[in-house]
């Protein structure tokens, strides 16, 4: 599928790396924003919070333009990380009475079946050196 209307490969090679660049420099610009957007909230939130406790209004609901609020609180578990699995299979392992040899056969089993995905991507690299010469 082509974005770009010409025939010419070579044009829609430069289309499309141009349209690339700005739509790569639009996301960047754009996580900037959403970054500093989540970090206001997360200090107004804070302080919402910090002030409905004060105020004796933990369990109350807040009815603001069109929504409500509620404090609620919520658990979270940590992901199961390679590191988390090498600290914590040799613990279970001396638990369950297995040898070192054996728990390190099993990291091993782990570490050598784990799930890979491979992808194509552009790489924009930033570098103080002279821009390179334009596609022509």
């Amino acid at each position: 599928m082509s974005l770009v209307p010409s025939t010419d490969p070579k044009q829609q090679l430069i289309t499309s790396i141009r349209g690339w660049m700005h739509m790569d420099n639009l996301v960047e610009s754009f996580n900037r924003q959403a970054t500093n957007a989540r970090q206001l909230r997360a200090k107004h939130e804070e302080n919402a919070v910090g002030l409905m406790k004060q105020m004796g209004l933990a369990a109350s609901t807040i009815q603001v333009s069109g929504a409500s609020l509620q404090l609620k609180k919520s658990k979270t578990t940590e992901g199961l990380t390679w590191a988390y699995l090498e600290r914590e299979i040799p613990a279970w392992g001396t638990q369950a009475r297995l040898s070192p040899e054996q728990v390190a056969s099993l990291l091993k089993w782990l570490h050598d079946h784990r799930e890979a995905r491979e992808t194509e991507y552009l790489k924009k690299t930033l570098d103080g050196s002279k821009a390179p010469a334009p596609l022509q």
